[in-house]
Formats: C-alpha cells, structure tokens, sequence
C-alpha cells in the first residue's frame, strides 16, 4: 500500500488487503495440527520440526521479509493477526509466529551487506534474539569486536541460522549506548535453561558467545536501528516496517498471542460446559445460573480486549502508512491500552479457570496450559501495567487541557 485515504476504523477494516485474508486462511487451515501437538510442545519446550516446517512451508515465518529477497512484506496487522490466530490452538506456536517472526523486519533495517547475507539462502530464516544479558565483556579490536557473555530468553533459537544480540557499548558507558551484533547460529552455544511454568514451547534457551570476534560490518547502534530511516530504507524503500520508528511496533506485538491464548482458553471452557450440560445436567442445573454469568462477563472483557486490539493496529498501521512517528500521547495511549488489553485478558481466563474448579488441574486439560502461558506474556516488561498507568498518569496531568 503507497497511499492511506480510509478515515474510519471501518474502512480500515475493509480495506485490508487480499493477502493478509489468505494469510490468516492459511494460519487458521493448521489449527487442529497446533492443537493436538500443544501438549507435546510444552513438554519437549520447543516448537515441533513438524509445526517449524509447516509455518515455513505456508509463509507464516516469512510474513516481514523484504521483497527483494522473495518475502510478502506484509503490513504490521497481518503478522500479528496471524500469531493471534496461531495462539487460541498453541501460544508458543503464535509467539514464534509474532515475536520471532517479526526479527525479519530487524534484519530489513540493517545495512545491506547484512541483509543479502542473511537471505541468501532464501526468505525462509529463522533469526532469534536477545538482550537480556550476563557477565558481558565487548572489546573493539581492530575490525570489529571481540564479545563474551550470556544472553538469556532467546526464543525458536533451536530453529534458528542466525542471532541477534544486544548490549551495552562499552566505550561510551555514561551514555548508555546499546549495540546490536549479528551473528550465524554456530558462532553461539546453546544453553538449555528454559525450564519454566509457561510458554514453555518456545524454547527461549540463553545463549553463550565466548570471545567471538564480529566484524564491525555486523555491528549497529540499536539507536539508529530501531529510530525513524535506518540504513535498510535506501534497501527496502517500499515498505514502512522498515522506515518508521521501530520501537512501537515492537514492543506491541505481545497483544496478537495474548488476545489469542485468551480466547482460546474461553473457546476450551465454553466446550467444557457444554459438555458438562449434555451430560450431566440435572448435576450443572443449580450452578447453572452462576456459571452463564461468568461466562458473559469473561465473553465481555474479551470482547473489550478486541476493540483496543483493533485500535492499536488501526493506530500503528495507518501512521506507518502516512510515514510518521507517533506523537507523546499517542505512545503513552499505546501502552496504556496495550496493557490494559492484557489485564482484561488475565481477569477474563482467570473467571473461567476459578469457575472449572479441580478440573482445570489436570495436566491434560488446555485451559491450565493457556492460563500458565498467559501469565508469562503477561509479565512481559512491554506490558507492564504499573509502568504504562504511571506513564500516562504523568502525561495527562503535565498536558491536559480544561
């Protein structure tokens, strides 16, 4: 799309393209593979080769891809459209869709020579990353830099052929730089130490460089990456993802596998009380009442967390479009919403999981899966609900006008 004349949220909606409908087609198409694999995801905690090969084989990695090197580059909603529909079946398969995937738009903002070597074998890439990190030790050397230390929360790096790290510029410590290295997978060590309670099947395992020499043609300031007209916009002119200011974009892409997971969950215990009324009704009659209120007080939170999901894409798609960044309050209303989304979430399923009593215990019943995954993305630092609020407390009272 070159030009963004729709007005309203309706005309938005209509004016989606052909190719993100077939996208989400083809995401929903897999539902019942990602189903009945999400148990076995959890406990392997890692996506399946099976579900790795699938989402390559119909896009659904590729969705960020420049152009040029043979991907859709699609629009900021269809990836996150796709990982919401991905995560009702399985949520780590919808966060490799929306989080990992999304790395691709990262490598279309570095400096060419990066790009035509990490989609030279072809747009189906997997790049992993990571930025929270350990005992770091980043030395420049003649050429480039020797770098050594851990970084944690990787996910799909199992999958991966390529890594992207972040840290701290060492020659520049007062002012807080961040450098981002890019790196093939074997120039890394894998470690497994992705034992957790939820998202298990993401695999986000640390991973450990120890004194890796990266030439300084791989090395960026996270700062210009991540900001408005990166080296990649000479590259890949044609598409916003890779102009716009990132930081945004990014740090709203949780909202697609957390509306997801939830609305999977509704989905499993909906089946589960029908169940129960088909066959055991004069049992469920007494609580009956109870049971259909919470129910559509969850239904109503969700249906709430739809509309700001939809707002959020709205807002971020249509400035992308129009090329400009988004205003202070504009950003502070982005994750005041994107945390609140979460928060309606959280309350939705937690309803639905206090009204199945012991029978959501059960390892084999999904809903205690989505509701332990849900609790993970909703911890995320992107999300956080006390960071946001506050935000954009201080916001209004500095700019609100009587």
């Amino acid at each position: 799309m070159t030009d963004f004349e729709v007005t309203t949220f309706m005309d938005w909606m209509a004016s989606l393209s052909l190719d993100h409908h077939e996208t989400c087609d083809r995401a929903r198409k897999l539902l019942g593979r990602w189903r009945a694999r999400a148990a076995a995801t959890e406990q392997a905690r890692c996506i399946s080769p099976q579900t790795v090969e699938e989402l390559l084989a119909e896009g659904l990695m590729q969705l960020f891809v420049p152009e040029r090197y043979g991907g859709p580059q699609c629009d900021w909603p269809t990836l996150v459209e796709a990982s919401r529909i991905a995560a009702r079946a399985c949520p780590s398969t919808g966060w490799m869709i929306g989080l990992v995937g999304s790395h691709a738009a990262i490598v279309g903002r570095l400096p060419s020579i990066c790009q035509e070597h990490v989609f030279a074998d072809g747009p189906g890439q997997i790049i992993a990353t990571a930025s929270v990190s350990k005992d770091v030790s980043i030395h420049k050397v003649d050429g480039g830099f020797r770098v050594s230390g851990t970084w944690r929360f990787s996910s799909g790096v199992d999958h991966a052929g390529w890594v992207i790290v972040s840290a701290k510029d060492p020659r520049e410590a007062s002012l807080n730089p961040v450098l981002m290295f890019t790196l093939r997978i074997d120039a890394v060590r894998i470690e497994d130490a992705w034992h957790v309670t939820g998202m298990c099947g993401t695999g986000s395992k640390d991973l450990r460089l120890d004194d890796v020499f990266v030439s300084d043609a791989w090395v960026v300031s996270q700062s210009e990456c991540f900001g408005p007209a990166p080296a990649g916009t000479r590259h890949n002119p044609d598409g916003y993802l890779f102009d716009v200011a990132f930081i945004p974009y990014l740090g709203s892409l949780h909202i697609g596998p957390v509306l997801g997971c939830a609305e999977g969950a509704y989905d499993e215990c909906l089946a589960a009380l029908r169940n129960r009324l088909a066959t055991e009704e004069g049992a469920v009659a007494k609580t009956r009442p109870l049971q259909l209120e919470r129910l559509a007080e969850s239904a109503a939170q969700l249906s709430c967390a739809r509309h700001l999901y939809y707002a959020i894409a709205f807002l971020l798609h249509s400035a992308g479009v129009a090329g400009r960044s988004l205003s202070a309050q504009e950003l502070v209303t982005l994750r005041r919403d994107r945390a609140y989304l979460v928060r309606l979430c959280v309350e939705a399923v937690q309803r639905l999981v206090q009204q199945m009593g012991t029978a959501v215990i059960f390892e084999a019943n999904p809903v205690q899966r989505h509701w332990r995954d849900l609790q993970v993305m909703a911890s995320h630092l992107d999300v956080n609900w006390e960071n946001a609020m506050l935000a954009y407390g201080d916001f209004e009272l500095d700019h609100h006008e009587m």
